[in-house]
């Protein structure tokens, strides 16, 4: 009877306990406004985007060595659904088992998310709405892989103050979008002291009545002098006009031009060539934008908390995933955390033209008592919940 006992001990230690399924959603919107691509002109893709989905599938295949190390199998749950479906799905991937939904959705579906899935125990990460105002919603729930518009405002400011071009014409739409990029770089632009000496919204009908708003021309015209314009145009259709028409010989800046973006295909350093080959193999040759670098950044934090936190229990992992443990590496030259306060993450911006990368913000010189990486955005100090 012993010697049975002991057998029996002895099969149950060499059977392999069963692997851990990491289960990760990725949501998205079905016809999703911004990247209607019908929305062009002469065949001019003016918001392109293709499927992030790609890009989280190469995470998953990124961390595989990890992941494998801590014996968890990823799945992902995908799926891409109208407006009125998108709480009720990302319902079912919690009820599934999906602890992580990332999910590449405009602002206002990205609370109504939050706000629908709060207390469930699910975490969001937002990949693709840069809105201020969604950060300053502070859902305990909620974290955000995209930069931020002050981010964004604060990285093309410190070009600007670096290169001692201190008045800026501001140029801006009339959507909401980009009445909060124009409203972003003014923040930025008082914070570092420039003087912006004019805004000046444009039209895009060709309206005579209107043409000191759609003629570029007289729009940048009799406004004084000024260094540089800044131009707020989310659709890109009037600033793709800009540049060479101008009444002053000026560089433009924001929606075309030199831009702020969290991930350029340019990028020659810190193991991005690596990057953007292995996106272009899995994504049939397209380039990693942005919303890719984004969503593939996400992925790759929940799996990197998951693969490193010394604690498996799953409160242990989300504190790992929020802390100043994670180091979390993106492929632009420092670790990066999720900042405390409003759940963004840190990270460099690129300053880039259509083919070239020009900078790295935060750009040397401009100092922080903590983290320098935190002189993009809104800082603690002066950060608020709404």
């Amino acid at each position: 009877m012993r010697a049975a006992l002991t057998i029996l001990l002895w099969l149950f230690a060499i059977v392999p306990a069963a692997a851990e399924e990491l289960r990760l959603g990725f949501l998205s919107l079905e016809d999703d406004p911004r990247f209607d691509e019908d929305y062009a002109y002469a065949r001019i893709a003016l918001r392109p985007q293709g499927d992030a989905r790609a890009a989280v599938e190469m995470a998953i295949g990124d961390m595989k060595i990890l992941t494998d190390a801590r014996d968890l199998t990823v799945t992902l749950d995908d799926a891409e659904v109208a407006d009125d479906a998108l709480l009720a799905e990302a319902q079912r991937m919690v009820t599934d088992g999906a602890r992580y939904l990332i999910v590449d959705l405009p602002a206002d579906q990205v609370e109504a998310l939050a706000a629908g899935l709060d207390g469930s125990g699910a975490t969001i990460l937002n990949t693709t709405a840069p809105d201020d105002w969604l950060r300053r919603r502070c859902h305990t729930n909620l974290l955000h892989t995209s930069a931020s518009d002050r981010m964004i405002a604060d990285a093309l400011v410190q070009h600007l103050v670096r290169q001692k071009w201190s008045n800026v014409l501001v140029l801006t739409g009339k959507s909401p979008r980009d009445e909060a990029r124009t409203a972003a770089f003014t923040e930025a632009a008082t914070r570092f002291r420039l003087e912006i000496t004019d805004t000046r919204p444009f039209d895009l009908s060709t309206n005579p009545a209107l043409r000191e708003q759609n003629n570029v021309m007289l729009l940048t015209g009799g406004r004084g002098n000024y260094d540089v314009i800044f131009i707020a145009d989310e659709d890109g259709e009037f600033s793709r006009y800009v540049p060479y028409q101008t009444m002053l010989p000026r560089p433009v800046i924001g929606a075309t031009g030199l831009v702020a973006l969290e991930w350029h295909w340019a990028l020659e350093r810190y193991g991005a060539p690596q990057v953007n080959s292995r996106f272009a193999d899995i994504a049939d040759g397209r380039r990693m934008g942005w919303q890719d670098w984004s969503a593939w950044t996400a992925a790759r934090a929940v799996l990197t908390a998951h693969a490193k936190s010394r604690d498996p229990a799953p409160e242990a992992i989300d504190a790992f995933l929020r802390s100043d443990r994670l180091r979390l590496d993106g492929s632009k030259g420092v670790p990066m955390t999720f900042r405390p306060w409003n759940g963004q993450l840190r990270m460099p911006i690129v300053l880039a033209t259509h083919n070239a990368i020009i900078d790295i913000a935060p750009i040397e010189g401009f100092l922080h008592q903590t983290n320098t990486l935190d002189t993009l955005g809104q800082d603690e100090a002066e950060f608020a919940c709404d």
